[in-house]
């Protein structure tokens, strides 16, 4: 016990060391007190802690997880008199198959904010009307509550009044609680990422990007529950190992005049891999146009189901933990190693499907770190129907190229193979449902996104989606993926009368495996 003290001590030792050769010279004076009052403030999926305090304007911080694909802390008691240096070491953060590497992070900018992360109106963004009105971007603020003034910045109790004007785009058009970390380092010789910042306020935010926590989201369908929009529901999956709740918010054609045979249902999650949050954002930016409850929101729901899951699992994102749901949805499905999770989406999916109704697109939404691909790419594409995924990439990507976005090849994913061991391929293997994968990026260095940019790939995505469902190859698909289902539904009749048993007593092997 003591050698292993001794050599978590010498560990700790030695990473200061590492910290403050890359931090710089000091900046006490000779004499000064060197010890700082700085403190992290536990917060929901963040995973910073100090573990020196060089002085009140050097921290040395670590992840608490094994992740570095984020970061994110709220510090409380900084130094108000000059600039702050953050240190962090990207060592021990291997995960399985991709080694922790700071090089990745070079020209990378993290997010900060002095707004409190726990409240979902940090969140919300303003854009400037060209009337010159502010107006809050959340379809489900009341009418009343829209408009924020007509000054240089919004009306707003988020960031103090004095402050507020560091928070406005360059062009001045809108206005978000989060902005960029200008000065921001990579020191890739020694696996050490550095970050100057002169606080103005005793209590700040730091994030790799701008956080989506299980926290915002149980408020927003909080918010989004009571306002009781039409058509708009939000449907109780399971319950996870730590007590949270797996969620879908399910928006059906509120004209109510669906045609079954027509209707056609578009799944979209995020967060397979619970620390990559940009993802989420583009579901809560898809989530807030089929709102809007205008003509073009509502020609996207006309005979369409849109399943949104901005959080895959909570649980991961909550303890900040990368990976836990990947690689279950093959092998043996009785293994002490599935995950409920599992078999709680399976049965969700399979469930919405025998109730008579298709499953026809599953897009999963993954993010990088900084700079290894534009602001979105194809990291994966079906085998089986390559021609289909890359013919709508590259509409997805036209439009979001002619907005300015950056994107990939459209026709060059990174792997080209069949993912029936995810959910979103184990959806297309069991229900015949054409499935796509996307990398996003808003901290990609040459076109860094705010936040709202990054829900409007998600404004664009949806657009896209709904046209391809709409069009000739879509409708020829979703005849298809009824074909599929209605001999799935024969097959699972038959195999329920031979086991003896029926839905209700289902097996994890008949879930997972048989997609029964």
């Amino acid at each position: 016990m003591r050698f292993y003290a001794s050599y978590r001590l010498a560990q700790r030792l030695t990473l200061t060391m590492v910290l403050l050769f890359a931090m710089g010279p000091p900046f006490c004076a000779a004499g000064e007190e060197s010890t700082s009052d700085c403190r992290i403030i536990p917060s929901d999926g963040f995973n910073l802690e100090i573990i020196d305090r060089i002085s009140p304007e050097r921290l040395i911080v670590r992840s608490t997880s094994t992740v570095h694909n984020w970061f994110a802390g709220t510090f409380t008691d900084l130094s108000v008199r000059g600039e702050t240096t953050i240190g962090l070491s990207m060592e021990g953060n291997d995960t399985r198959g991709n080694p922790a590497n700071v090089s990745k992070w070079v020209g990378l900018r993290p997010v900060m904010t002095y707004a409190d992360p726990t409240n979902i109106a940090s969140y919300r963004w303003y854009r400037k009307e060209t009337d010159g009105r502010w107006v809050v971007d959340d379809p489900l603020v009341p009418d009343d509550a829209r408009y924020a003034g007509t000054g240089e910045t919004p009306q707003q109790d988020i960031i103090p009044a004095d402050l507020a004007a560091q928070f406005l785009s360059d062009d001045g058009r809108y206005w978000c609680p989060w902005r960029d970390i200008v000065s921001a380092e990579a020191v890739t010789n020694l696996n050490v990422f550095r970050v100057r910042q002169h606080f103005t306020r005793p209590t700040a935010t730091i994030a790799m990007r701008i956080p989506y926590t299980y926290t915002y989201l149980q408020a927003y369908l909080q918010q989004l529950t009571a306002t009781r929009v039409p058509g708009v529901s939000v449907d109780v999956i399971g319950t996870t190992p730590g007590g949270r709740t797996l969620q879908a918010i399910r928006l059906e054609d509120p004209t109510g005049s669906v045609d079954a045979d027509d209707h056609q249902t578009i799944v979209v999650f995020a967060r397979e891999h619970a620390t990559e949050h940009a993802g989420s954002w583009v579901v809560q930016g898809m989530l807030a146009h089929l709102l809007r409850g205008d003509a073009d929101s509502l020609r996207l729901r006309r005979n369409n189901t849109w399943l949104l899951i901005p959080i895959q699992d909570p649980d991961g994102s909550a303890q900040a933990t990368f990976d836990n749901l990947t690689d279950l949805y093959h092998g043996d499905p009785r293994s002490p190693d599935l995950a409920p999770e599992a078999l709680a989406y399976a049965r969700y999916f399979a469930d919405y499907c025998y109730g008579g109704r298709t499953i026809d697109v599953v897009v999963s939404l993954h993010n990088v770190e900084a700079n290894e691909c534009e602001n979105i790419c194809c990291p994966h594409a079906d085998v089986r129907n390559t021609s289909l995924v890359y013919e709508f990439n590259r509409r997805l990507f036209e439009s979001l190229g002619a907005r300015g976005y950056r994107t990939g090849s459209y026709d060059k994913p990174w792997d080209v193979s069949f993912m029936t061991f995810r959910l979103y391929g184990w959806c297309a293997y069991q229900f015949d449902a054409l499935d796509f994968a996307f990398e996003v990026n808003d901290r990609y260095p040459d076109r860094r996104l705010s936040l709202p940019l990054l829900q409007g790939i998600g404004r664009v995505m949806a657009a896209q989606l709904a046209q391809w469902c709409d069009s000739p190859e879509g409708q020829a698909w979703h005849q298809r993926a009824r074909k599929t289902l209605k001999l799935k539904q024969l097959e699972r009749a038959a195999y329920f009368q031979q086991a003896g048993y029926g839905p209700e007593g289902r097996t994890p092997y008949d879930l997972i495996i048989r997609g029964f």
